[in-house]
């Protein structure tokens, strides 16, 4: 047994260099496999990169075609006629606008109109109760005739009525008349001592009793004269008031020269029922067949507006332009805004337009038969400075500008004066320069051979592409 254990031991202990000397080849190579696939991978990616550069030094080597000059676009100009004008947003107002107010105090009986209702002039648009308004002028109307029957009239005296017609001033008048003549009598029979110095005395005394008597009447008379036109003045009063229980739409003396004169009520604020007192709003109206359009334009432009001009009025309702006329322009500028007011009278016969409408306007300061007109894409500005190009013979010319209106999508050239075969560059002037050579760009597309009158052309938004 001893034996056989100890070789045992001796097989054990010579097998295992045998396998660790197996493993170290396997790792060794494994190690120049890894070196050998390294080294092909970066010959094969320096072989590549050798190749590119081969081929962009033969594309360097190679004559491209040279560009003729910068491309661009360009459009002709045009001569057409062209309006001046100066535009401005405004409100229409009513020719005249009134809110009518109660003067008394009372209870609406009845109310005779309501929004849009059409209202003529003097005609009915409220009652008021009248009740207190009849009772006051019966009052008064009684107290007048009280007055009146103290100086024996039916009538109030007008002011060519004397008091010495008064029967109260012609009984006074007589009595004083009488003692003055027995005063008279008295006097040959004082003389001759026929009536005493007493008895003499006391109808002197008597006579000027009855003048004082007769001059008090006067002064009675005329005072009961005054106190009756009095009376009469506050029966006047009580019948105004009892007229104006009854509101109605007032007489226009403003007019806008149409022959029918007509309000339209805009606005109701009473009800029946309601109790009113002096000054409480029932009604608005507006007046007549014709707005008012209120302009503010700015200073700069004050100088060229003129009464009786003409005014293209654009609302957001109407399909169709609407004319009007400067009446009346403001003498002032306001501080503020630094603008001036400009009214503009409006036709409106249909009813089409509405006051309070929010509308543009543009005033028509004149007209040129034949203005020559540039695309609004030409112009290029730099540093403050308008300027635009044109193409002479394949050559861009530089120009600085001054413009005028607008037509469309063209703009008035103020100056300089172009030819009138001139075509103006409208694309790439960031790249161009005076004496740049340029290319037209080749159409896509084939253009129009419809040629524009004068007229279209000045109203064209579309550019005319060359």
């Amino acid at each position: 047994m001893p034996s056989q254990a100890s070789s045992s031991a001796t097989s054990v202990s010579v097998a295992q260099p045998a396998v660790h000397g197996r493993s170290k080849v396997w790792i060794r190579w494994s190690v120049y496999v890894a070196i050998a696939v390294v080294a092909f991978g970066g010959g094969w990616r320096l072989a590549m990169m050798q190749a590119e550069q081969k081929h962009l030094i033969e594309l360097s080597n190679v004559d491209l075609p040279k560009s003729e000059g910068i491309v661009v676009t360009a459009t002709p100009i045009r001569f057409a006629p062209l309006r001046r004008f100066v535009e401005a947003v405004g409100t229409l107002y009513g020719f005249e606008e009134v809110t009518i107010s109660s003067k008394n105090e009372g209870r609406v009986l009845r109310v005779h109109h309501d929004v849009a209702s059409i209202v003529q002039p003097s005609e009915l648009l409220l009652e008021l109760d009248p009740t207190d308004a009849e009772l006051a002028v019966a009052q008064a109307a009684r107290s007048l005739q009280s007055e009146l029957a103290k100086i024996g009239l039916t009538e109030v005296p007008n002011d060519s009525t004397s008091v010495d017609e008064f029967p109260t001033v012609v009984s006074a008048r007589l009595r004083y008349v009488n003692a003055q003549a027995r005063v008279q009598r008295s006097i040959p029979l004082r003389n001759t001592n026929a009536v005493s110095a007493e008895d003499f005395d006391q109808i002197q005394s008597e006579a000027d009793i009855l003048k004082s008597d007769l001059e008090n009447q006067i002064l009675i008379a005329r005072h009961s004269v005054a106190s009756a036109r009095l009376k009469q003045a506050e029966l006047d009063v009580a019948k105004q008031r009892l007229k104006e229980c009854q509101i109605v739409a007032p007489i226009p003396t403003l007019t806008d020269g149409s022959s029918t004169q007509s309000y339209t009520v805009s606005e109701r604020l009473v009800s029946e029922g309601s109790l009113l007192r002096p000054g409480t709003e029932v009604f608005k109206l507006v007046l007549g067949k014709t707005l008012k359009l209120r302009l503010a334009i700015p200073e700069a432009n004050f100088e060229n507006i003129q009464t009786g001009q003409t005014v293209e009025i654009t609302t957001s309702t109407s399909k169709d332009n609407v004319l009007g006329t400067v009446k009346r322009i403001s003498p002032t500028i306001d501080r503020n805004t630094r603008t001036v007011m400009v009214e503009i009278e409006v036709p409106n016969h249909d009813g089409s337009l509405r006051a309070g409408s929010f509308v543009r306007g543009r005033i028509i300061t004149g007209e040129t038969a034949e203005a020559l007109l540039i695309p609004q894409e030409g112009l290029y500005s730099f540093a403050g400075i308008t300027k635009i190009f044109v193409m002479e013979n394949g050559v861009a010319r530089e120009h600085k500008v001054t413009v005028g209106e607008k037509s469309g999508d063209f703009v008035e050239l103020v100056s300089p004066t172009l030819p009138r075969n001139a075509i103006i560059i409208t694309s790439g002037q960031k790249q161009l320069s005076d004496g740049i050579s340029v290319t037209l760009r080749k159409a896509t597309q084939e253009t129009s051979t419809t040629k524009d009158t004068p007229a279209q052309s000045a109203h064209n938004t579309n550019g005319v592409g060359t």
